[in-house]
C-alpha cells in the first residue's frame, strides 16, 4: 500500500489513540466528492492519512471520523479497494463536535488511564512524515506534557485590520507560527477540556485545550510537506512532494 521508513525516532504506539478527522463535505474544495476521497497518485487521500499511522504506530487504535454520507461513500470505496478499514465514528456538525464524539467513543469502548495519549489528525493531511508522527508523541509522553502540536514559521507578512478606515498596521510574523496536525493530548485532559467547552466551536483542539483546558501548549517543528489538501493545486502540489519527498527535521 503506503510504504513509510519509521526508523528514525523509535517510539511505541501502545496505549495511543489517532483519530482521523474526515467528516468535512468537500464545499470549499468545489468537487461534488468530498477531498478526503480523491485520487492522490492512485490511492484515495483518506487511504494514505490512515496508512501513514498505521505503518508508523502499528500498535496505536486508528480511529477515523466521518459524515453519514461519508460513511456509506468510504465503505464503497473500501470494498473497491479490497481495504480493511478501522472502525468508523460518526461525526458532527462541526469538526469540534466530530473531534468529541471520537474522544467520547475511545472513553466508552476502550481502558484508558492518566497516560492514554489521542492525537487529532485531519483525514485531508495525507503526506505526514513518519518521524513527525514520531516526534510529536515522544514529546507528549515527556514528564509533566498534556498537548503537543507541530508548527511552522509564518513566511508571508502579516498585518492586522484596524477599525475605521480599513487601513492595515504591519505585525512582527516572529510572533506567530501556522500550526499543523497531528496535535497530541493526554486524552483525560482533552476529554476533560471538551467538557469545560460544552457547545463551543473552536478551530482546533490546541485551541480547545488552551481556552478550556489546565495545561499549556508546547510545540515541536512541522513539516513544510504536511499540506492539507483544499483546492484542487494541493493535490497537484501533493503529487510533487511524493516524487520528492524531504525528510523531517526535528
Amino acid at each position: 500500500m503506503v510504504n513509510h521508513n519509521t526508523d528514525t525516532i523509535p517510539v511505541s504506539g501502545d496505549n495511543v489513540f489517532t483519530v482521523i478527522v474526515a467528516a468535512g463535505s468537500g464545499t470549499r474544495f468545489g468537487s461534488q466528492v468530498p477531498k478526503q476521497f480523491l485520487d492522490l497518485s492512485g490511492i484515495p487521500v483518506l487511504m494514505r492519512t490512515i496508512e501513514a499511522f498505521r505503518q508508523t504506530l502499528p500498535e496505536a487504535v486508528v480511529v477515523p471520523v466521518l459524515s453519514a454520507d461519508g460513511m456509506e461513500m468510504w465503505s464503497a470505496i473500501c470494498e473497491h479497494y479490497g481495504y480493511q478499514s478501522p472502525a468508523v465514528v460518526a461525526g458532527g456538525a462541526s469538526r469540534s463536535e466530530s473531534v468529541s464524539n471520537a474522544v467520547r467513543h475511545i472513553r466508552d469502548n476502550y481502558s484508558v488511564d492518566s497516560d492514554t495519549v489521542v492525537m487529532i489528525h485531519d483525514g485531508a493531511r495525507p503526506l505526514v512524515a513518519p518521524d513527525m508522527i514520531r516526534a510529536i508523541l515522544s514529546r507528549t509522553r515527556d514528564a509533566g506534557v498534556k498537548a503537543v502540536v507541530p508548527v511552522l514559521p509564518l513566511t508571508d507578512a502579516i498585518a492586522a485590520r484596524t477599525e475605521g478606515d480599513g487601513s492595515v498596521l504591519p505585525v512582527d510574523r516572529a510572533s506567530f507560527c501556522a500550526v499543523q496536525t497531528p496535535q497530541s493530548f493526554r486524552l483525560l485532559g482533552l476529554a476533560e477540556a471538551y467538557r469545560r467547552a460544552g457547545d463551543a466551536v473552536m478551530p482546533d483542539d490546541a485551541a480547545i485545550m488552551a481556552e478550556y483546558g489546565d495545561a499549556p501548549i508546547m510545540t515541536v517543528p512541522g513539516h513544510p510537506q504536511n499540506i492539507k489538501i483544499t483546492n484542487p493545486n494541493d493535490l497537484e502540489i501533493a503529487e510533487i512532494f511524493l516524487r520528492n519527498p524531504v525528510p523531517y527535521q526535528v
